[in-house]
Formats: structure tokens, sequence, C-alpha cells
């Protein structure tokens, strides 16, 4: 397959989430029909249902700083697909993600039609052949959905790190607190270290019980060591453990996932040989799109690809700090998630809204959007809304999805 066709061969797998199956045999075979490549690497795995992604990132440019190859897994992608495959902070080149989906494809053919793998399955088996060919020294993989089931947990970790956990995805990972965190800490090997970010008290017991029934070397994160300064224009500094650094991701709520990254680094020093230098040149140089990312100055535009409460209470810590009112919020979201609770959240910081439906299979119907915010406007895409809000803004918000988020980057960058 050329690039085009292995775009297409995914597309015939269904949406990535809509297909998703949980369960690990499918992915075992179809490694194991690829020589197991998931083993020929250490790694580290990272849950949670916010920050996951961040805390990825930064945890991969300190490694890459400190002289390491390293290798970065994440979902979803939000401009390009070749996001989720990163060697060193270099994305996958089309002709290698083509080349690697094609070997999972015939993996597939061999193993016959019982063991046929979904959207994320074949990702997850196409990036682990990529790293193993770029000759990687160490992989931080981002957990797709829950930790327990998820196709990136057949690796064996040299740690496992767990974000805050939350409400999302309650249709695939359980009703409340207590489900969800069993699902996570599913990714908490027998006798390997896991650390985890401060938690509710009914998420961390069963993460604690967890780590006992495996005897794994439970670590939390000292956020009173943590030393946060504001930096002017919506970001942050971070001295934690003898390193400082500015970020570049904007938000106070980044500290924390940067004092995260580099807590992970030094459980597993000396062994990485990672110094406080390089922590420090990791944090600073982090970036990933759509996490309060500022693509316009006058008015103020920011794409962010939140989707739930936490999310939406890190936005709004941001805006009413750091921007300038009136503002705007152009708002879509997935039909699965919390609509009516997020938008409470956000309504008081917006003068006014504009709702816009996504082309997705799992996009809430406008009457939903409208049930949620009845005053807003509506528009036919994020584009026509930004531009009706430009007329009557300082500041102007893009919310509610990284499928939203990305149609505008890929918008605003001209494609």
């Amino acid at each position: 397959m050329d690039y085009e066709e292995s775009l297409r061969y995914l597309d015939r797998l269904g949406n990535e989430v809509l297909s998703m199956k949980f369960g690990l045999e499918t992915i075992r075979t179809v490694l194991g029909a690829l020589g197991n490549p998931q083993d020929e690497f250490p790694s580290i795995l990272i849950a949670g249902t916010n920050g996951k992604g961040s805390v990825a990132c930064f945890l991969s440019n300190i490694l890459s700083s400190g002289g390491l190859r390293t290798a970065l897994y994440m979902s979803p992608h939000v401009v390009s697909i070749e996001e989720r495959f990163q060697v060193s902070g270099h994305q996958i080149a089309p002709p290698d993600f083509a080349e690697c989906l094609t070997e999972v494809a015939r993996a597939t053919e061999s193993i016959g039609p019982e063991y046929r793998p979904t959207y994320f399955e074949t990702l997850t088996a196409a990036a682990f052949l990529h790293f193993v060919r770029s000759r990687v020294e160490i992989a931080v993989l981002e957990v797709g959905m829950g930790g327990r089931l998820d196709s990136t947990n057949v690796v064996d970790p040299l740690l496992s790190v767990i974000t805050p956990v939350g409400l999302d995805h309650q249709a695939q990972l359980g009703a409340n607190i207590e489900q969800i965190a069993a699902e996570k800490a599913g990714i908490i090997h027998p006798l390997r270290p896991v650390l985890v970010s401060p938690q509710t008290p009914e998420a961390y017991r069963v993460i604690r019980a967890r780590a006992e029934a495996v005897a794994a070397p439970l670590h939390e994160l000292e956020t009173g060591e943590i030393v946060v300064k504001a930096a002017g224009r919506g970001v942050y500094s971070l001295s934690y453990h003898g390193v400082s650094a500015t970020l570049r991701l904007p938000g106070r709520h980044q500290t924390m996932n940067a004092a995260l990254a580099i807590r992970a680094v030094e459980l597993l020093s000396p062994g990485l040989g990672v110094n406080q230098s390089a922590m420090a040149d990791g944090i600073r140089r982090a970036e990933i799109p759509g996490r309060i990312q500022k693509i316009g100055e006058d008015p103020l535009v920011f794409v962010d690809g939140g989707h739930n409460r936490q999310a939406a209470d890190n936005l709004m810590q941001f805006l009413t700090a750091h921007t300038p009112e009136p503002r705007s919020l152009v708002f879509s979201m997935m039909r699965d998630k919390e609509i009516a609770e997020v938008a409470a959240i956000l309504r008081p910081a917006f003068d006014r809204v504009f709702v816009s439906e996504m082309k997705s299979p799992r996009a809430a119907p406008m009457a939903r959007l409208l049930e949620a915010f009845p005053e807003a406007t509506v528009a036919r895409d994020p584009i026509q809304a930004i531009e009706a809000a430009k007329t009557s803004s300082a500041t102007i918000v893009v919310f509610g999805s990284f499928y939203l988020a990305g149609e505008v980057l890929r918008k605003a960058s001209g494609e």
C-alpha cells in the first residue's frame, strides 16, 4: 500500500472509538505474527483521564534531551495521523507509515478473520514496528482508552504513570470514578513501580489496592514541593527538585504535568542517565497541538481539544486569569460526552456562543448542542463561527473535541 491506500485501509476498519473492542487477545496475536516488536525496547506506560498526552509529551522531550533515542505513541491525532508515531520529536514519514501499515495488514491476513484488529489495534502494532525499525532506546506510550484492556498494555513497562482520573468514556469504562480508576489501574504491572498524580480519595483507594495486590511500588507526586510562578501571556515557570524551566504550553495545570514527568525520570534514574539540565530543556521544548493553543492574536483565538469537566475547569482558570472580555465560544462535542455539565462550567466566561455540528458519526446532533446553549448562534462550520465572532470579541475559544480542534487547525494552516 502507498500512503493514501493505507489511510483508506484504516478507514475501512471503522471509527476509532465506535469500533473499539476491549481485550488483549487480538493485539497479542497480531504482534506475535510480527515477531513481538513491543518486546524489543523498554517502555513507560501512561494512563489517566486528563493530562496523559501532555505528560507523555513532556516525558519524551526530557528523555530525548537526555540523549536517548525516544519513541512517543499518542492518540488521538489532532491534525495528521503521523502525530501518533514520533521518534525523538520527528513524526513518522508517510512512506514509512504506509510500509508499517502494509506489514500489519499482511500479518492480519495470515492469522485469520477471528483476529481482525480494530483501527487502534492496527495503529498500535504499526507503531511498535516503526519504533523497532527506528532503533529506539525507550518508548513513551499513551494509553488509548482505559488501560487494563487497552492494546498498549501488552508491554511490560519500566514504569506506569497515572494522571488524574475523572468521569469520561463512562459507556466503555464504567459509570463511576471507582470503576474507571480500576480500568486505569490495570496498567500497574507486578513488581513494576507506578507513579500517580493527585487523585480523588475514591480513585486513589482503587489504585493503591491494585498496586498492593501485585506488589508494585506506589509513588505519589508531592505537590507541596512544586513552586509555580506566572511567566506572562498565560504560561508558567516551574521549580521542582532542582529543575527550573518556563513552559511553552499555556495554563497553570501544565506545571503539574511537567512535574509528573520530572518525577517519572527521577524514579528511573540513574539507569537512564538523564540529568537536571536535560530535564529542564525537555520541559522548555515540549509542545503539543490542541491544548489551549493560540492561533490568533487580534482578537486572541485559542483552540482546545478538551472534552470533559476537568478540561473545562482548566480552560476556565486560564481564561479568567489571562484573557480579555468580551469572549466568544465556538463549541461542539461528541454525543457520548457530558455536554450539559461542560456547558454549565463554561457559560459564565462567555458573552456569546456559537455551535457547529461536526462531520463525525459520533458527533452530538445540533438539538443537543442547543439544549446545552439555548442562546447560541448556529454556525455552518467552526471557521464561519470564528469569523463571525471576530467582529465583537476580544477572545475567541474553540472547545469541545479534538476532532473539532483538528478541523480548525487544518484550516488555519491552509490545508
